[in-house]
């Protein structure tokens, strides 16, 4: 990522509530630390412009968004491996899920440790198929 991408994701950040700001920072780090195949990203993702998007080899991976009312977390391997999704529900009652999203408003309700342990887990499932999809759309 160049020094300008960075800047503008930290400046974001810093619009946000303290508890948002805490959230995503803690967020951002699990990714990086537990998916060594990603690179972060800028920009608009679904309705929302300022998501923080995690790519692998320029294919859409995770990515982070603020709504008003909650934070989101976004897997496209959640999406396409199921019992993912199935493994996260049992860990985080409280929070709201969708297709290929989790929506929730505190660390209480989607701790930073689950979110690590998820990271891990999809970083040693074979991305490429989903990567070779997108390609074959372009």
């Amino acid at each position: 990522m160049d020094d300008k991408q960075l800047m503008e994701i930290d400046q974001y950040i810093n619009t946000l509530s303290d508890s948002e700001q805490q959230v995503i920072r803690l967020f951002r780090k699990a990714i990086m630390e537990n998916d060594s195949t990603v690179s972060e990203s800028f920009g608009k993702f679904m309705s929302n412009p300022n998501a923080i998007s995690f790519n692998e080899k320029g294919v859409f991976k995770y990515g982070l968004t603020v709504a008003k009312n909650y934070i989101s977390f976004h897997s496209l391997v959640m999406y396409a491996n199921p019992e993912l999704m199935v493994a996260l529900k049992l860990k985080l009652p409280r929070a709201k899920f969708q297709k290929g999203c989790i929506n929730f408003k505190t660390l209480d309700e989607f701790p930073a440790s689950v979110l690590t342990e998820h990271i891990q887990n999809s970083s040693k499932i074979d991305f490429s198929p989903m990567i070779n999809r997108y390609l074959k759309k372009k």
